[in-house]
This record gives structure tokens, sequence and C-alpha cells, in this order.
């Protein structure tokens, strides 16, 4: 395995531990907010919050598992492989991006003129222990996925993901050996044909 796909499989396998950690962060959050005894904020807030975090867990839960096992088929270039990470990693990408933007902090937004006491609850709903290692996380994950995506389009890894019939026992055979050898083996037997044909015929015209 060539340094550039060793880069771009543990991109992948960077960015699955750091949607893991998202959705435990957001495990971890649903479990706080559940053990909440409020007085002031809202119930439509609470629930507000309550649905984004979850939605939150369950896709970098999700998106975790399916990078998961793309980084088991990455360890086997294949051109199916690369297809799953240009089309898996840049939706993921934009997925995480678009629940970071849209989070859970902003059901229980302060505008500055709540007293105290309602401040302090919503903290208490969004919690910063959550709210930036989770939101870092993502980023992290998601500049990972693009990255991967996009070195993928590089010309010299193309051969490393090509599937084809009949490959080596280690699952790759550069194209030199699959198109250009093969020519020249032809074009070597050709010549000795050719050699060899027209040995005959000279000794032939020598014997006549």
């Amino acid at each position: 395995m060539s340094t550039q796909v060793r880069l771009v499989h543990w991109s992948i396998i960077a960015s699955a531990l750091l949607l893991a950690i998202a959705a435990a962060l957001s495990w971890a959050a649903l479990e706080n907010l559940a053990s909440l005894h409020l007085k002031l904020v809202s119930e439509n807030q609470v629930e507000r919050a309550h649905i984004d975090i979850l939605n939150s867990f369950y896709t970098a839960g999700a998106s975790a598992v399916v990078l998961a096992v793309i980084a088991v088929a990455l360890r086997r270039p294949s051109a199916r492989a690369r297809v799953a990470v240009w089309v898996a990693a840049p939706l993921i990408a934009l997925t995480t991006l678009c629940f970071l933007v849209g989070g859970p902090e902003y059901a229980v937004a302060p505008t500055g003129e709540e007293p105290a006491e309602l401040r302090a609850e919503y903290a208490q709903v969004v919690p910063d222990w959550y709210l930036w290692p989770h939101g870092v996380a993502g980023v992290l994950a998601a500049a990972l996925l693009i990255f991967a995506a996009v070195f993928l389009t590089r010309s010299d890894l193309r051969e490393q993901y090509v599937n084809f019939a009949g490959s080596t026992t280690d699952g790759y055979t550069s194209w030199v050996d699959r198109t250009g050898g093969a020519a020249a083996d032809v074009t070597r037997d050709e010549a000795r044909g050719a050699s060899g044909e027209g040995s005959r015929d000279d000794g032939v015209e020598r014997r006549g």
C-alpha cells in the first residue's frame, strides 16, 4: 500500500473515530438533559434541544459505522472503494456541517435580556463540555472527509483503485503490467517468429 493510499485510509479512519466521539458526546448530552430539573426553560425549548441532539447522535453514529466499513474496504484498493469515498465522504461532511450550523444551542440561545437564573438553565440544557468538543470533532471530521475525496482525484492514485479480472494475489497490477507488458510480450513473440521463419527460408535457399 503506497503512502498516498495510506493517507486516504487513515483520513477515513480518523473521521470515523471523530464522529464516534461526537456520537458519544451527543449521548452524554441526552443523558444530562434527561436528568435536569428545570423550572424556567419552556418545554418547547427543551424538546427542540432534545430533538437536535438526538438527530446529531443518530447521524454521527451512522456516519461512523459507514466510514468504518469504507475503511475496511480501502485495505484492498478497488474502484468500488474509491467511488464509495467519493459518494459518502462529501455527503457525510455536508450533513455533519449542517447539523453543526443548526445545533441545539440555538433552541436555548439567550438574547441577553433574560434573568441570570434562566441563562444558567440554558447553559445546563446545552453544556459547554458538549458544545465545543462536539463542534470541533465535527469540523475536523468534515475537513478530513473532504480532503480524502479531493485527494482521490489525483491521477497517480487512479491505478491504485482499478478493478480488473485476473488480478494478482496482492490485489493490484500496474497498468504497465496489464497492457504495456503484454503488448511487449506479443511484439517479442512476433519478432521471434518472423526471425525463425527468415532463418528457415535462408536454410532452404542454401540447400537449394
